[in-house]
């Protein structure tokens, strides 16, 4: 396989979001106390119990989860249900009471190796419990390829996503790779695979939230 020494990236705008957050933050106060994480449950073909290290920062604001079966390949041998895995991570937050948000910045790690012929794909999507709005991020890559990856969401859930007023309701994360041979035929014996490492979250008052009172 030929190594490529650049590191995969996806950059959401934030200058965009950081002008928003400013705006918002002219118009609105934002709560004095801050979100925090209550518990982060988890469940997927890529996340067997177990097989899941979580970590929640002392302060409850920043997760990170590092998994240790997340892998999806392709290749001869290797059955269709190997290509595609994915992890569904539930947290559930504690809100300052009388206010709503729109959230947050992840940040998926992971590696590639993928023979010519060979596409791997990266997505997730996020969205809160009882709610049909989501926002979604992927990005692909065809092989010739072999290198880390670092993909940086700062988008999250959409701006026009809210959480309900007085009702807890769990934010979930569902991100799933998948990689597959396009061009069998000419590549039989292409191979590949796509891992993801982990997860890391960053809920502040600074990119990527907006608030308002109920």
């Amino acid at each position: 396989m030929k190594v490529f020494g650049s590191i995969v990236k996806f950059v959401a705008p934030l200058l965009v979001l950081g002008a928003a957050a400013a705006h918002a933050e002219e118009r609105n106060p934002v709560p004095s106390e801050p979100i925090t994480i209550k518990k982060i449950q988890y469940n997927g073909t890529g996340c067997p119990l177990g097989t899941v290290a979580k970590n929640i920062s002392e302060d409850k604001t920043a997760f990170t989860l590092t998994f240790s079966e997340f892998v999806a390949e392709a290749g001869p041998g290797i059955s269709l249900s190997a290509g595609r895995k994915n992890c569904v991570a539930t947290l559930v937050l504690d809100v300052p009471a009388g206010w709503q948000y729109s959230i947050g910045s992840f940040y998926f790690r992971g590696f590639m190796a993928l023979d010519k012929g060979i596409r791997a794909e990266h997505s997730a999507s996020y969205f809160l419990e009882g709610q049909g709005k989501t926002g979604t991020f992927s990005s692909r890559q065809s092989g010739p390829y072999e290198n880390d990856y670092v993909f940086n969401d700062n988008v999250g859930i959409s701006s026009a996503v809210w959480s309900p007023c007085g009702v807890e309701r769990a934010l979930n994360i569902n991100t799933s790779i998948r990689v597959s041979n396009t061009n069998s035929r000419q590549y039989p014996n292409a191979q590949g695979l796509i891992t993801n490492d982990s997860i890391d979250g960053q809920i502040t008052q600074v990119w990527g939230l907006t608030w308002r009172r109920c």
